[in-house]
């Protein structure tokens, strides 16, 4: 029962960064679009190239982190 009980946890714990997985790459792939957007002024483009970065910074970051526990894609 316990062990079932610790599954379901890190079941929920997956899918949890499952999710948080999935809005870093919406969020870094909408960034990179508008830092390239030359409709947009200059000021803008970098901040969306810096939050775009700090999002891939992130992902990067939870793959070194799910690679050294042993857990690949």
């Amino acid at each position: 029962m316990e062990e079932a009980i610790l599954n379901a946890h890190e079941f929920a714990a997956g899918m949890a960064a499952l999710g948080i997985v999935h809005d870093l790459v919406k969020k870094s792939t909408a960034e990179l679009t508008g830092s390239t957007d030359l409709a947009l002024p200059l000021d803008v483009r970098i901040q969306a190239r810096q939050d775009a970065n700090a999002a891939i910074q992130m992902l990067s970051l939870i793959a070194t982190t799910q690679a050294v526990v042993g857990i690949s894609a």
